[in-house]
């Protein structure tokens, strides 16, 4: 079940595993009171995605790339903003800023050739932290992937990452570490079995 706070003022999602699942928007309000905006990416956020990932502290960045980068060349900024809508949901979260639009939050996930599982990313701006919009954007993503049809979700995430090691642990995930790389580990969760109205 969808929570209220996340209800789209559209409509509901239409489900078809083999059709691409129309996304809208959505508004949230924080732990704090604050208002966000919650809604797909689309091309032209580039600039947005480009100036949020630049913001995030080096261990944040590092924690989301798995690897050290200062900032995302061009051709990543592409490859995150331009995506295949059969298979892959990006979301950005907005706040209003003093010269427009500020990125304060990013999702997505990229389903598997065999359309049974996806990989998941959820990366939230540091000062925005602690605040429950990861837990918004991961609801979001949920739904997404059951009307997609698909059946696991999981992510692979350094094993230092305290923050994404709690997040995980909240929403009932399993955690291993990573048979190919002992610094990662792997989260992951049986959406046939996941309980969504329980958080």
């Amino acid at each position: 079940m969808i929570a209220p706070e996340l209800q789209s003022a559209t409509g509901a999602l239409t489900a078809a595993q083999d059709e691409p699942v129309p996304l809208e928007q959505w508004e949230v309000m924080l732990r704090g009171g604050e208002r966000v905006l919650i809604r797909p990416i689309r091309k032209q956020d580039l600039d947005l995605e480009r100036r949020f990932l630049e913001a995030l502290s080096p261990r944040s960045r590092r924690f989301r790339f798995l690897d050290t980068i200062k900032s995302p060349s061009p051709a990543l900024l592409k490859q995150l903003v331009e995506m295949d809508p059969a298979r892959d949901v990006a979301l950005i979260a907005l706040i209003a800023g003093e010269t427009g639009e500020q990125a304060i939050g990013v999702a997505r996930l990229c389903a598997a050739p065999d359309r049974r599982r996806c990989e998941f990313a959820v990366t939230v701006s540091d000062a925005w932290q602690r605040k429950r919009l990861g837990t918004y954007l991961m609801r979001r993503l949920i739904e997404s992937a059951v009307a997609r049809g698909l059946e696991a979700m999981y992510s692979i995430d350094a094993a230092e990452n305290d923050l994404m090691r709690g997040f995980a642990a909240h929403l009932g995930m399993r955690r291993e570490t990573d048979p190919n790389d002992p610094t990662q580990v792997i989260h992951s969760v049986d959406l046939k079995t996941l309980d969504r109205a329980a958080f």
